[in-house]
């Protein structure tokens, strides 16, 4: 009785200790090709790669329920506004998505027009 109890002792922390890591994400929606990206009714265009590693704050999303694609906040920004994309494979880069309402584009990812792919 005694082996039973601690045996369901044991899974009754394994699974508590399995949930607490688990997180969970917004699911973002890839269109165009990878050029769109929508989460509920914002819809985020491709803007640049990342200018600045140190602008990649927390990840809040995955891209079409691919742990490997994620989404993060950029520092500083309103994620209703701004959002970086990265899909997590060799040889990937961080790229800076701007939500289709954005008119004001800040200096900090203002790219210079040599380096700005659109």
């Amino acid at each position: 009785m005694k082996k039973l109890f601690l045996l369901l002792v044991i899974i009754s922390f394994m699974s508590l200790f399995s949930s607490c890591t688990a997180k969970e994400y917004e699911n973002f929606q890839e269109l165009n090709s990878g050029s769109k990206l929508q989460r509920g009714n914002i819809t985020y265009s491709f803007y640049s790669p990342l200018p600045e590693d140190s602008l990649i704050g927390k990840q809040i999303g995955i891209i079409d329920g691919d742990k490997k694609h994620k989404v993060f906040e950029v520092k500083g920004f309103s994620s209703d506004e701004w959002i970086i994309e990265y899909y997590d494979v060799i040889m990937s880069v961080y790229n800076l998505y701007k939500a289709d309402t954005v008119t004001k584009i800040p200096d900090e990812l203002n790219l210079d027009d040599s380096v700005k792919l659109i």
